[in-house]
């Protein structure tokens, strides 16, 4: 993933309220660094997507004959 593709994702993801650019200090003069916080409903988005996911993959588990789903 190229810096471009980055940072427009993490900007789109400010936009939505699931990151915040925490402010550094302290880094030595000349040097810049940016931090990134998940913010609560950042959190909450990706609990809802990895539940989203782990249907998706018990579906295709089962369709390929593979592991029987647990129970969740």
């Amino acid at each position: 993933m190229g810096p471009g593709t980055l940072y427009d994702n993490l900007k789109k993801l400010m936009d939505l309220g699931f990151l915040i650019d925490t402010p550094t200090s302290g880094l030595p003069v000349g040097e810049s660094r940016r931090f990134y916080h998940m913010t609560a409903e950042g959190r909450s988005a990706l609990r809802e997507e990895v539940g989203r996911l782990e249907v998706v993959l018990r579906e295709a588990r089962l369709r390929l004959g593979g592991e029987r789903p647990r129970k969740a």
